[in-house]
């Protein structure tokens, strides 16, 4: 049994949470630089990856499907990358949120 590869879903569900906090984190602190210089793209691409997974690791979640790619657009204008980040922020505080909800729900005593 290899425990890379053999590592139960749930384990994977909590390295992801910790991933999107991490981009999260990352997104924010650069963005205390200021719009001139950073590329959002890179953050959406991240985010769009771990959308991804998140749809994989939770294949009985209806409101894993409410949640949609972000498209990238290279813009250099401040205020675009303002509004792409602003998504990246919104969206992923949102999946977190449904994922902690989802952990949540295991970690709960079942009521039967």
């Amino acid at each position: 049994m290899n425990p890379e590869t053999d590592r139960p879903p749930r384990d994977e569900i909590r390295i992801l949470l910790g991933m999107l906090r991490a981009l999260l984190n990352d997104l924010k602190t650069i963005q205390q630089l200021g719009a001139g210089y950073y590329d959002s793209g890179s953050f959406i691409s991240r985010y769009n990856k771990l959308l991804e997974v998140a749809r994989d690791l939770l294949p009985d979640s209806r409101l894993i499907q409410t949640f949609s790619p972000l498209e990238t657009s290279p813009s250099v204008d401040p205020v675009e990358k303002m509004k792409a980040t602003q998504k990246v922020l919104i969206e992923g505080g949102q999946l977190i949120s449904l994922i902690q909800s989802v952990l949540g729900k295991e970690d709960s005593p079942s009521r039967d």
